[in-house]
Order: C-alpha cells, then sequence, then structure tokens
C-alpha cells in the first residue's frame, strides 16, 4: 500500500513543481527577448516536452531490452535514478540565471505583488479564463495521441506497441522543428491565428485521426500521428510560453499564465484519455472520443476569439 500512496505524494508534488517551473522559464525567455522575436524565443521552452518524450522513449527501450524478471526487479528504476543528472544540471542553471529586467524594474519602483494569484484571480479573471480554454484541446490531443491512441491500438486493433511508441516518438523529433517554426509565423502573423488554426485543424482531423489509425497501415498510422501531433498540438503548444504570460500584466503575469496553464493540463490531459476509453467502453468504437476532441477544440476555438492579440505588445503596461 506504501508504494502507490508515495508514488501518488511525488507526483503531486512534481506537478506543483511543474507549475512553477513552466511559468519561470517562460517569463525569463519571454522579458529577456527581443519584442519582434518572443514567438520564435519561447517556442525553445516548449521544445522541453517534445526532448523529455524522446528520451524517455529512447531510454526505456533500452532498459526494456532486460529479461522480463530483471526489468521488473530493477531495470525500470534506472530511467528514473539517472534523471538525477538533470537534477545537477537544473540546479545549477537555477543558482546562476539573474532575474529579468521586467521584474528589476518592479522591485524598484516597490511594486511587487504581495499575493500575485489572488490579484490574478480578481483582476484578469478573464485572462485567465482564456488561457484555460486556449490550452484545453491541445493538451487533450497530445495526452489523446501519447496515451489513449496507443492503448486502444495495441489493445483493440492488435497492433504491435513498439510500433506506436516509434510513431510518438518520429512525431515528437519532428516537433524539434516544428515548433521554433510556428514560433517565427507567430512573430509574424500574431499569436491569435495559430491557435484558430490548430483549433479548426483538430475538428477537422477528429475523425479521419481514427480512419488511418484503424486502417492497420504502418506507414499511414506514421503519417497520421506525426500530422496529428504537429498540427493538432504544436502549432498551438509552440507559442504558450509567448502568448499566456502576454496576456497578463507584470505583476500578476507569472501566477496568471501558470496557473491557467496548468488548471487546462490537468483537465484536458489527466481526464481525457479517462473519458476516451468510457466512450469507447459504451459505443464501441471511437466516434464518441472523436466528437469529445471536437467539442474540446469549439471550447478552444471560442477562447482564441475572444482573446486579444499581443504581438508587439509591451511586457510593462
Amino acid at each position: 500500500m506504501l508504494a502507490p500512496m508515495l508514488l501518488f505524494l511525488l507526483r503531486i508534488i512534481q506537478g506543483i513543481g511543474l507549475g512553477g517551473e513552466w511559468g519561470g522559464a517562460s517569463l525569463m525567455v519571454l522579458e529577456h527577448a527581443p519584442a519582434d522575436r518572443r514567438g520564435f524565443y519561447t517556442s525553445f521552452v516548449q521544445i522541453g516536452f517534445p526532448i523529455g518524450l524522446v528520451l524517455a522513449t529512447l531510454v526505456f527501450a533500452l532498459v526494456a531490452k532486460l529479461p522480463d524478471a530483471d526489468f521488473a526487479a530493477y531495470g525500470w528504476r534506472i530511467p528514473f535514478l539517472a534523471s538525477i543528472v538533470l537534477l545537477a544540471v537544473g540546479t545549477f542553471v537555477r543558482w546562476r540565471v539573474p532575474e529579468t529586467p521586467v521584474f528589476e524594474a518592479l522591485k524598484s519602483r516597490a511594486a511587487v505583488a504581495k499575493n500575485p494569484l489572488g490579484e490574478a484571480f480578481a483582476g484578469s479573471a478573464r485572462e485567465f479564463f482564456i488561457a484555460v480554454g486556449l490550452k484545453l484541446s491541445e493538451v487533450s490531443w497530445v495526452y489523446m495521441l501519447t496515451v489513449f491512441v496507443v492503448v486502444y491500438a495495441t489493445t483493440k486493433l492488435g497492433l504491435p506497441k513498439q510500433m506506436m511508441l516509434d510513431a510518438v516518438m518520429y512525431a515528437a523529433l519532428l516537433e524539434l522543428v516544428s515548433l521554433p517554426l510556428f514560433g517565427l509565423v507567430a512573430d509574424r502573423i500574431g499569436r491569435r491565428p495559430l491557435f484558430i488554426l490548430g483549433a479548426l485543424f483538430t475538428i477537422a482531423y477528429a475523425f479521419p485521426l481514427f480512419w488511418l489509425i484503424e486502417s492497420k497501415n504502418t506507414a499511414l498510422i506514421f503519417v497520421a500521428i506525426m500530422i496529428a501531433m504537429n498540427f493538432g498540438h504544436g502549432m498551438m503548444f509552440a507559442i504558450e510560453s509567448c502568448y499566456f504570460p502576454e496576456l497578463f500584466g507584470p505583476r500578476v503575469r507569472y501566477s496568471g499564465a501558470s496557473s491557467g496553464f496548468q488548471l487546462s493540463a490537468a483537465l484536458g490531459g489527466g481526464f481525457s484519455p479517462i473519458i476516451a476509453t468510457a466512450l469507447v467502453g459504451y459505443f464501441g468504437g471511437t466516434g464518441g472520443v472523436s466528437v469529445m476532441m471536437i467539442v474540446l477544440a469549439l471550447i478552444t476555438l471560442a477562447a482564441a476569439l475572444a482573446a486579444r492579440e499581443t504581438k508587439g505588445s509591451s511586457l510593462t503596461d
């Protein structure tokens, strides 16, 4: 009983850490970046996700080569223990990085918010809920691809698990290129258009994605997942480190952007695969799952239409 309880507790602590880390990294890059290149520079914060996905897949592929008994006894622990190296690097970087000019200016005027989270909810509630809505489709989509689709394809369609994991890994590798490109596009045409296009893509692709997977054709499955990951997820995910903080004023930017981002991640990423599994069981197919993804995309589309464009906006106002 102690093992799952400790795992549950550590996941909560990890989630709290992630909530602070993403916002801090985003603001560090955003508030140091040139005004006309914020989308491009902050897209490199988002690259951490596909890099982590690829590294995790590769490391677990290596330890999975151990005999089953050895993998169950100690092999699965190796990747977790190896991550201590990343912890050391991250700690070193955090001790060396300076505060941003925007925050230093707030400190010099004694204008730092004493309760930024409360102030964000009180004074920027509209922006907060817009941020939640903007992320909802993207985060649900990527968890569907990396969790639900893999399980569905292997258990219901009888497809090889390694093939599905490889398809996800190649899709993540492509995001290493597509995320900075979407950041560049956001600097040219703005942030809102990419969220609108991403939501429309998800609406149009929600049914074809499963049609292609159910073809059981390896090439079609790889292409389907790579397209889905990069346009249903990457197009919107690439600019969140830029767009979400830009929606908020400097006093509450960190707390407002982080809380909106993480609440939506918990709701969309946490519940979507569970609901999708229930829908497949109830309807006997993926039609209900596709409808669910369309509904979530419509929420994101509504949030994008309600949001203001922040391209070229001042970070000190």
